[in-house]
């Protein structure tokens, strides 16, 4: 009987991504699942930080093409080929080189995020996920299982009590007590774990108000950027201005102060 020839994907394909386990059912596959997978997918293919980087440049996207039904293999196809394959690869050799005790891993600090909604669909559908260049026989470039951000979050996360100063942009939420806090230096605004219902009330208050708020930091090793914060007190800070900081020095007897034409100005090349 002559061997039934395998669909090969729809020529252009630039790789495809693949849900793979025993006995897994296509079609039990939740679409939001799919949809996570991809987005995390196309963050890697183009290098992008999802905390820190503007949205995915229309010239960097990816699509998918030829999607079968019953299938959990979806071709995907990238207006910027060779740099997504480069990016998927690096990805998986990076992951692979940690779980063998080796690798650099500050190189992963941009793919975090990803891989964590990567490592969560491979655990809420049962499967390990795999990229690969659209040829059937190709290696992985990437290959990422449930506990694929557990072994990067062993080597990355250094946590410890600090206090950080931002502005409550919100207080609350339906899933659980949250804050967002707009912290300078920061792109985007860090979202917090808050330490109770009374506290979230108490941050209601003060929304648009700049806090100095206690609590457990996770910070990326290394590059010291916060990752996680849990708020379990905050202060509201005194800020003065400079021109009266100076004035209180005078009073205190610094008359060299007199000396200096532009006092603000001096002030402000000393902490630069």
């Amino acid at each position: 009987m002559a061997k039934k020839k395998q669909a090969q994907p729809k020529p252009g394909a630039t790789f495809e991504v693949r849900f793979v386990a025993t006995d897994l059912l296509p079609e039990k596959i939740p679409l939001r699942a799919v949809n996570k997978v991809l987005s995390a997918i196309q963050d890697i293919a183009c290098g992008r930080d999802p905390f820190e980087d503007k949205p995915v440049p229309e010239d960097k996207t990816i699509r998918l093409i030829n999607v079968r039904r019953g299938s959990a293999v979806y071709c995907c196809i990238s207006h910027a080929p060779e740099e997504a394959v480069e990016n998927l690869a690096r990805a998986g050799t990076l992951l692979t080189s940690l779980a063998n005790g080796n690798g650099q891993q500050e190189e992963l600090v941009t793919t975090l995020q990803p891989i964590r909604y990567l490592s969560d669909a491979a655990e809420s559908v049962g499967c390990s996920l795999q990229v690969r260049v659209a040829d059937r026989q190709a290696k992985p470039l990437l290959t990422v299982d449930k506990d694929a951000y557990r072994r990067i979050s062993d080597h990355l996360f250094v946590k410890g009590i600090t206090t950080i100063v931002g502005t409550v942009e919100r207080a609350g939420g339906a899933t659980g007590e949250r804050c967002l806090l707009r912290i300078a230096g920061r792109r985007r605004g860090l979202y917090c774990d808050v330490k109770g219902r009374k506290l979230v009330r108490r941050l209601g208050k003060h929304l648009y108000e700049q806090i100095a708020a206690t609590g457990t930091a996770t910070w990326i090793h290394r590059t010291w950027r916060i990752h996680e914060f849990v708020i379990t007190d905050f202060t509201q800070p005194k800020m003065e201005s400079v021109p009266g900081a100076i004035d209180e020095l005078r009073a205190a007897g610094l008359s060299a102060w007199d000396d200096i034409d532009d006092p603000e100005k001096y002030i402000r090349e000393l902490r630069q």
